[in-house]
């Protein structure tokens, strides 16, 4: 009786310490990956490191080159992580579109046992007989098949679900698609500017140059003070400050740039594009009509609606009885068919189950209720981008229209301002005009030529918002690339 006890009190502590050796080595996992995760970043700054030394960046390509605005959204859809990442939304939808047709399909599980009993039971089939009931040790091999016979309408919706969830991952990677296109597009023209605004920041620097050198002629001839000379020299101070942040601002741009492209920072471009005025007129009725079937944001949105009636669908099959069938095919020892025969034997099953909820507490109807609101909110959701996106159109028609104007003034204006500043230098070299009339004139064209180039930006940043409101933006090769 002793040793009995004794033994069935070492199990306890053998199967207490099996069950604490998961937390155990739940511990060591942690600290395992806290490891892991610590070398890994160390290996991402070596890259870095590496790439700043020269050494190819083996996970991103570097350009070198001039880069056309084509070829810059090319890059833009081979390298840019967000959209990379996006991409995989197909994948996603085509895995629970599978999963969805799997509970359509039978299900086979195949599971083994193996019990160990302490002592087997018996009885006396005749004097001086004792047969046993069973066996000590015990195995048995189940191969279960079920299929499912009808489910309320449950199974049939959740594959139209994740059929429309197909779609809604294609229209998904359409917007961030355009997404990309947009800010690639973007951060291009401002890099096109900036290098613009450097170049009339240096072109500006060169004319106070060469007028400090007229100041100072006319000073050794007695004709101009010391305090024009330093009036002069302080004008060019104040040019090379901003001309050091115009300067900064094109390779934060250029730096912008790249990182969309994803290449590598140490690439070295030169951008072939310009700011050039390309003259549009849409039409108001004819950008609304194709935002309104062009819009990824406003197809989603349709989407949405259909995918949630169907979770309605989901929800109401509750109410209606579960049907299957099943077939277990059982092979074990002892033998299934008798427990008195001590060897292999073999059993099947085979017949069929339902299930009614008679009550269930109203869950059903709560869940009903409750996809039945959330269907609403996708439809009032859906209004609401109707007019978010009606008033991202109007906006870049109004854009478009003032852009149109300002770059016609401006590029007048450049010309005026050049012959002011012309007529000027005559006149102080002739001793009609005052230094502080040629500094007028000159700031005056530098500020002309930034708002031509800024008129420029402007006019070409409306008619992409215009493409990026209607939905027509496109990599180059497809649809109108301007």
């Amino acid at each position: 009786m002793v040793s009995q006890v004794t033994r069935r009190v070492r199990t306890l502590l053998w199967a207490a310490a099996l069950a604490a050796l998961p937390l155990g080595t739940g511990c060591v996992a942690l600290g395992h990956f806290k490891a892991d995760v610590a070398k890994s970043r160390d290996a991402a700054v070596e890259a870095w490191q590496r790439s700043r030394a020269g050494q190819q960046d083996t996970l991103r390509p570097t350009v070198k080159g001039a880069l056309s605005l084509d070829a810059a959204q090319l890059f833009a859809m081979g390298n840019n992580k967000q959209l990379l990442a996006t991409l995989q939304e197909k994948e996603v939808a085509a895995g629970r579109l599978t999963e969805a047709w799997s509970a359509l399909s039978p299900t086979a599980a195949l599971t083994a046992s193996y019990q160990r009993l302490d002592k087997v039971s018996s009885f006396a089939a005749a004097p001086g007989m004792t047969i046993a009931m069973g066996s000590v040790n015990n195995y048995a091999l189940n191969l279960e098949l079920q299929q499912p016979i009808f489910s309320g309408g449950a199974i049939q919706a959740g594959i139209r679900a994740a059929r429309v969830g197909a779609l809604m991952a294609d229209e998904q990677v359409r917007t961030a698609v355009q997404g990309v296109l947009f800010q690639t597009r973007k951060v291009y023209f401002d890099v096109l500017l900036a290098t613009e605004l450097v170049k009339v920041s240096e072109s500006d620097l060169d004319l106070a140059r060469r007028h400090l050198a007229d100041v100072e002629k006319k000073l050794k001839a007695g004709t101009a003070k010391e305090f024009d000379v330093l009036r002069s020299r302080v004008e060019i101070t104040n040019i090379e400050a901003e001309l050091i942040g115009r300067q900064n601002a094109a390779r934060v741009a250029a730096a912008s740039l790249l990182r969309i492209l994803g290449v590598a920072q140490d690439s070295q471009v030169a951008l072939s594009g310009k700011l050039e005025h390309q003259p549009i007129r849409p039409e108001l009725d004819a950008a609304v009509t194709q935002a309104f079937r062009q819009r990824p944001e406003l197809l989603l949105a349709e989407l949405a609606i259909r995918l949630q009636n169907e979770m309605v669908g989901v929800a109401r099959a509750g109410w209606f009885p579960m049907l299957s069938v099943f077939f277990t095919q059982t092979y074990a020892k002892p033998d299934p068919r008798s427990p008195t025969s001590i060897k292999w034997g073999d059993a099947w099953t085979a017949g069929g189950n339902a299930a009614w909820t008679i009550f269930d507490g109203f869950k059903t109807s709560a869940r009903v209720r409750q996809e039945r609101a959330k269907l609403r909110q996708q439809e009032i959701g859906l209004m609401d981008t109707e007019e978010q996106v009606l008033l991202e159109v109007q906006q870049a028609l109004l854009t478009i229209e003032d852009a149109e104007k300002l770059v016609l003034s401006q590029s007048a204006n450049i010309e005026r301002a050049r012959e002011g500043l012309r007529l000027a230098e005559v006149g102080y070299r002739a001793g009609v005009t005052s230094e502080v009339e040629v500094l007028d004139a000159r700031q005056a064209l530098s500020k002309a030529q930034a708002l031509y180039y800024q008129a420029l930006y402007a006019h070409m940043m409306a008619r992409l918002l215009l493409e990026k409101a209607t939905g027509v933006l496109e990599p180059p090769g497809k649809g109108d690339q301007k």
